[in-house]
């Protein structure tokens, strides 16, 4: 497959090895992966699975599968595989304990993690210290939502076959969207938020364009910061940007009056309040870097 630069994107083991590795798994020592399907399935024996690959990353495998039970039920899955041991499998283990985690707190906007495990890719010489240890997971299959990527233009796109751009009107209704689910998920109990959303690394998902109002779900979250302040995590949202095609791209909404009010849709009219105070003072210490969006945001109407 081809990254959206149509570079193609490294394998590192054959399907066919990682087919034969999770059959292996399927009939001996099983924990995750039939489990997982009878959560949703029952406990009768499942007897068909249809498993194709759909999506590549850089660091991630992405297989749809369909299983079928004996009492003729059926469910859709996604099987996330990491594509090589190491940091990368230990990456994609922390993914899903992120993951579940999160769904717990905000089940309506992050996509519904099942069990997970490891499975061995023997080497194929027979050579036991060569063989790899690939960290995989599955969760529901988000039937009418695609990948959300970033186009050329800045605009966001629908990440299929036929891809569809959004207008620069739903981008930034888009983006206020982004910035409630990172206020939603966000603990204060605990001062722990997810880390800023790599959307180009396909962390949303998104319903079609003639389904309205659009609608967004998290579906991978790698790391989950602590210690962050409330006015810590505005600043991070007011100055998080990313080089794309040669021009800043930035996660916040361009008018600072509606990452305010997808503050407000996310924790209430008093605690927006509040944080917004705390922000505006510690900016007046210097504690954060002035902007003008940043001074935009403290005189923005609540």
């Amino acid at each position: 497959m081809l990254d959206y630069w149509g570079r193609v994107i490294p394998r590192f083991y054959r399907l066919e090895t990682f087919a034969q590795a999770l059959e292996g798994v399927i009939a001996t020592h099983d924990r995750f992966f039939i489990p997982s399907i009878q959560q949703v399935l029952g406990p009768a024996p499942v007897v068909a699975l249809n498993i194709e690959l759909f999506q590549e990353g850089a660091y991630q495998l992405i297989f749809r599968i369909r299983a079928f039970n004996q009492k003729r039920k059926e469910a859709t899955f996604a099987l996330v595989v990491a594509k090589q041991e190491g940091v990368v499998s230990r990456t994609a283990e922390t993914e899903h304990r992120n993951l579940t985690r999160l769904h717990r707190r905000a089940p309506d906007i992050v996509v519904k993690p099942y069990l997970g495990g490891i499975v061995f890719l023997p080497d194929r010489h027979g050579r036991p210290e060569k063989g790899r240890k690939l960290y995989v997971y599955l969760t529901q299959w988000l039937t009418g939502f695609h990948e959300l990527g970033i186009d050329r233009s800045h605009q966001f796109f629908i990440n299929t076959r036929t891809p569809h751009l959004f207008s620069k009107t739903e981008t930034e209704e888009l983006k206020a969207q982004i910035v409630e689910i990172i206020f939603r998920l966000y603990d204060p109990e605990k001062c722990s938020s997810i880390e800023m959303p790599q959307i180009a690394s396909g962390d949303f998902v998104v319903t079609p364009a003639n389904r309205k109002p659009l609608k967004l779900k998290l579906i991978a979250c790698r790391r989950i910061l602590s210690r962050v302040e409330p006015e810590t995590l505005i600043d991070q949202i007011v100055h998080t940007e990313w080089d794309w095609g040669g021009r800043p791209f930035r996660i916040a909404p361009e008018e600072p009056q509606h990452c305010v009010e997808a503050m407000i849709r996310a924790v209430g009219k008093d605690l927006a309040r509040g944080w917004l105070e705390r922000y505006r003072e510690s900016l007046t210490a210097g504690a954060y870097p002035a902007s003008p969006y940043a001074e935009e945001i403290c005189r923005a109407s609540l």
